[in-house]
């Protein structure tokens, strides 16, 4: 076999006829280099401020939050890839209104109060996966208001690309590369820090204008003014949507708006009879009670049952979602010495502290965590009376590219065996929540029964709520009906009733790679008696971005199942793989043709199988916090960096390598798609899917390779 991607004389002549073309246009672009740095970081920092803002604003979305993501590769992708569609001259006039754009979708967004459709007020049910909810009854389910901001998105991203990309083209591909990856991770870095600094939401988009004005291809006054408006129109929009509570208007009194690291959270202080209320991406989240009302609920028979078994009250208690307050109030009301209290957003926290009528995180038997309970839980060394799995209904996702919600890992049978191994001699493990289906009160307690090896008893119901309890003294297990299937940490998918791609997200693959064939087969159309690249190399770029992304996001879950799925872990994660892109990027500019294309896919290969034969699960009974994360890192990473150097060894002499580039990042829209197939085979048989779609993508840069020599000979055949 041939080996694919060796520089050719053919190859070499294009990129320094496309070098010398470069440096003329150059000349007519001033700061060409900073402003294609600059604009990465534009298409990076936008991408993080929509998905957090779009999640926040829009009901229900931020289950959804990868809807934004797959709207970002389809405009950057067309952006690259039809960039030459406008002109040079009209280039500066299109890139001007993605300014307008974006302020007319948060125009739309704040008018129009779209949701994501198929939900009902209390939340949702699509192809046996279950979402809580709790919306106003006043929520628009426009399907085609919830298009509109998906086209919307679309669009701006697409007008900013082909910016991107006629600077792109200004340089040998991997020079505009790391430009591009260098201004990403500037991008990442700055909205970490807004992250960390719970920095309000205009803010965010008020940072772009700077950079929206200094890549403009020509600076003028009234270029200036048509930038600068629209923009703030959005700002300021946005900074009044701030001081209304977005379920209901009318309740805005008291009104305090922050921005975690997660989620946009409101808080409305008590009136009257009804308690302090924390929202939670517009949506209805959790109450503040007093210590009278706690005594009239549930938690009140949770100590009743302790008691009628006779047993002493729970003296040491570890708390999973410990929210703003309730659980920790209702067990130092009892009688606990030591609270140990576990909460993964710092601001539900710190309302709880501030604002709670029971005043529980002021009192110094109480310490609390920042954290993913189940990291904190895997950490401590100690033993507990008891162990509560609370009310932890998150919202959004633990990234934009996986069906992962922050508390999936917490509700997996190793997880809870995890929980009960640190009981002491007479201590239980305690669930509560509204479970809103009776297949998912079934299929808990069958892990349960899996993870302790004792049956699980109902102490307290009433309607969808439920409390389950096991402990060390409880029975030994019965069998089950095992109707559905327990989540476990290689499918940790406790709110999917069983094994399978809902049919919501086989319409959404269906309809990705219908788009990405018909927009192949219509360049290929148009393109074919002139084109400079063959099919086969298009081909192989989309099945790179498609095989990457899934790689990526394989990467974020084996993190976030090692150290937890918090913000901090999953940015640190996406920085790390473009920080790799560069080192790629730059072994391949040393290296060269030093370097077979075949040996980077073998290793590529042999480092994405990896898990399969040494899951990163088995990571968990490594003690040693470094050894772990050496071990994780290597696991994780090396794949990750092969699979950039394949890329950059591919890209490195390619003419048109902006329309390649488009191309890579369509492909990335299908691997969004694809990554759903997880909910059928598990997260650790991703890496069966990754290897077979870079075999695919060998298979075809061979082919592309014979297609480039066969062109070279024939031209070289006098006629």
């Amino acid at each position: 076999m041939s080996v694919p991607e060796m520089p050719s004389p053919h190859r070499e002549d294009s990129a320094l006829r496309r070098t010398a073309s470069a440096s003329h246009d150059g000349a007519r672009e001033p700061r060409a280099a900073v402003k294609l740095f600059l604009l990465g970081f534009v298409m990076l920092f936008l991408e993080l401020c929509l998905i957090r803002y779009l999640s926040g604003t829009i009901w229900n979305l931020g289950y959804f939050p990868n809807l934004v993501l797959l709207a970002v590769f389809i405009g950057m992708g067309s952006g690259f890839v039809f960039h030459e569609k406008i002109s040079r001259l009209g280039s500066g006039t299109a890139y001007q209104l993605s300014a307008v754009a974006l302020a007319g979708l948060v125009v739309m967004v704040h008018f129009g109060r779209p949701s994501v459709p198929g939900f009902e007020r209390g939340g949702a049910e699509l192809g046996g996966d279950l979402y809580f909810s709790r919306t106003p009854t006043v929520v628009g389910e426009s399907l085609i208001l919830f298009l509109a901001w998906f086209l919307a998105v679309s669009v701006i991203y697409a007008l900013i690309a082909h910016r991107a990309a006629k600077l792109f083209r200004l340089f040998r591909p991997l020079t505009a590369y790391t430009l591009d990856i260098s201004g990403s991770c500037a991008g990442i870095l700055a909205f970490m820090l807004m992250s960390w600094a719970q920095i309000p939401a205009d803010r965010w988009f008020a940072l772009l204008i700077p950079a929206f004005l200094f890549t403009l291809a020509e600076l003028s006054a009234m270029r200036a003014l048509l930038t600068i408006a629209p923009m703030a129109v959005a700002v300021g929009l946005i900074q009044y949507q701030e001081t209304r509570l977005q379920y209901d208007p009318k309740l805005s009194e008291g009104l305090e708006v922050v921005w975690s690291p997660y989620q946009k959270i409101e808080f409305i202080p008590a009136r009257g009879t009804q308690p302090s209320t924390i929202f939670v991406n517009g949506i209805s989240h959790q109450s503040m009670m007093d210590l009278p009302t706690i005594r009239s609920t549930y938690y009140q028979a949770i100590h009743d049952d302790r008691t009628s078994r006779g047993l002493p009250p729970f003296e040491k208690v570890f708390i999973i979602g410990a929210g703003s307050g309730n659980d920790i109030a209702s067990a130092l009301a009892h009688g606990a010495k030591r609270v140990h209290a576990v909460e993964i957003d710092p601001v539900i926290a710190d309302l709880g502290r501030r604002h709670h009528p029971a005043k529980p995180y002021l009192d110094p038997r109480v310490e609390l965590t920042i954290d993913d309970a189940r990291a904190a839980l895997g950490r401590s060394t100690e033993s507990f009376d008891l162990v509560i799995f609370a009310l932890t209904d998150s919202l959004v996702k633990a990234s934009p590219m996986a069906q992962l919600r922050l508390e999936n890992y917490i509700y997996t049978v190793e997880a809870i065996r995890s929980a009960y191994s640190h009981l002491s001699d007479q201590g239980d493990l305690l669930f509560y929540n509204f479970y809103r289906r009776e297949w998912l009160v079934d299929k808990l307690a069958d892990m349960i029964r899996e993870g302790t090896g004792k049956e699980p008893r109902m102490i307290w119901r009433k309607g969808d709520f439920v409390v389950l309890t096991v402990g060390r003294g409880s029975e030994a297990r019965k069998a089950s009906a095992g109707t559905v299937e327990v989540a476990r940490d290689d499918w940790p998918f406790f709110y999917l009733r069983e094994r399978g791609i809902p049919g919501v997200y086989q319409l959404a693959m269906a309809a990705m790679a219908a788009m990405i064939s018909t927009l192949l087969f219509f360049v290929w159309r148009g393109t074919r008696s002139h084109a400079q690249v063959s099919i086969h190399y298009k081909l192989a770029f989309v099945l790179m971005g498609t095989a990457f992304l899934l790689l990526e996001t394989k990467s974020v879950i084996q993190f976030s199942l090692l150290f937890g799925t918090t913000w901090i872990n999953t940015s640190l994660v996406f920085l790390s793989v473009l920080l790799l892109v560069l080192a790629a990027n730059w072994t391949a500019v040393v290296a060269r043709a030093r370097i077979p294309v075949p040996l980077v896919f073998g290793l590529l290969i042999v480092a994405s199988l990896a898990t399969l034969f040494y899951p990163l699960a088995s990571l968990l009974s490594v003690e040693n916090p470094t050894s772990r994360f050496v071990l994780a890192a290597l696991l994780t990473f090396l794949p990750v960096y092969f699979a950039n150097l394949l890329f950059s060894l591919s890209f490195q002499d390619k003419a048109e390598a902006e329309h390649l580039f488009g191309w890579n990042l369509i492909g990335a829209t299908l691997g969004g798609v694809a990554e759903y197939s997880s909910m059928a085979i598990g997260y650790g048989a991703l890496a069966v899917l990754v290897a077979v779609t870079y075999s695919a993508v060998f298979a075809l840069l061979w082919l592309g390779g014979r297609s480039t020599r066969a062109d070279v000979t024939s031209e070289s055949v006098p006629s």
